[in-house]
């Protein structure tokens, strides 16, 4: 619901998109909003009233207020604290923007005055990590994540609102790397005869393929989510 910014921390959420997100709150059982964010920023972030937001991919949670986190989700975070000490001493690039999130772990590299370069840095640095048997490796849009081996992700997360919800039919939108597991859940449940599931991508030139490809439909940009969003409303 955002557009693309060097600074995780300066990125704002499209107030057309976030008129559409309320209206589709008060009208359906659920409007969510699940992000590699941590919970807490990520409900600043987005700052509407009954929206269920989901951070870290899953591994923790706000719902009507109420602060919740999955069990077992930090279960690496020895291992993530280690990692992160490595690898700050190896890529010590000063445009790096580094995020602890408790349960993950982040890199942005965006602002690096020669990305290949940068990301070599930083994969050299994973290599040599330690601990990382206990971890997951992720490659977004000028970004690294790392977090623990836990089953937690975007897929499971839909899953979990699925169930939760008692849903019969559902939407979900992503634009990265991340959002994969959750596209491939959409089309894993309406395949099983589960329920009417719709998954869209924002398809940039930098979007991972295998997102494109378990989704149902694309769109170019955030201007179109808002669109899509408020033909959603109009029709819910």
């Amino acid at each position: 619901m955002s557009e693309l910014n060097p600074d995780p921390g300066a990125a704002t959420a499209d107030p057309d998109c976030l008129d559409a997100l309320n209206a589709l709150a008060a009208k359906l059982p659920l409007a969510a909003v699940l992000s590699g964010r941590g919970v807490r920023d990520l409900e600043s972030h987005v700052g509407l009233e009954g929206v269920w937001y989901g951070g870290n991919h899953g591994a923790e949670y706000i719902r009507d207020g109420v602060y919740e986190v999955v069990p077992g989700a930090n279960a690496a975070r020895a291992s993530l604290e280690s990692v992160l000490e490595h690898v700050k001493n190896r890529a010590a690039d000063p445009a790096f923007i580094w995020e602890d999130k408790g349960f993950s772990i982040s890199v942005h590299y965006r602002g690096a005055a020669d990305a290949i370069l940068a990301k070599k840095e930083l994969q050299a640095g994973i290599d040599s990590a330690p601990h990382m048997e206990s971890l997951e490796v992720f490659w977004g849009n000028h970004i690294l994540e790392v977090r623990g081996r836990t089953g937690l992700n975007k897929g499971h997360a839909v899953r979990k609102l699925i169930d939760e919800f008692s849903l019969d039919s559902a939407v979900f939108i992503g634009d990265d790397t991340t959002d994969i597991d959750g596209m491939r859940a959409v089309s894993e449940v309406r395949a099983a005869g589960e329920l009417e599931a719709v998954g869209i991508a924002v398809a940039r030139p930098e979007s991972p393929a295998e997102l494109i490809e378990f989704a149902d439909y694309t769109v170019s940009n955030v201007g179109e989510v808002a669109k899509f969003m408020r033909w959603l409303v109009s029709v819910a």
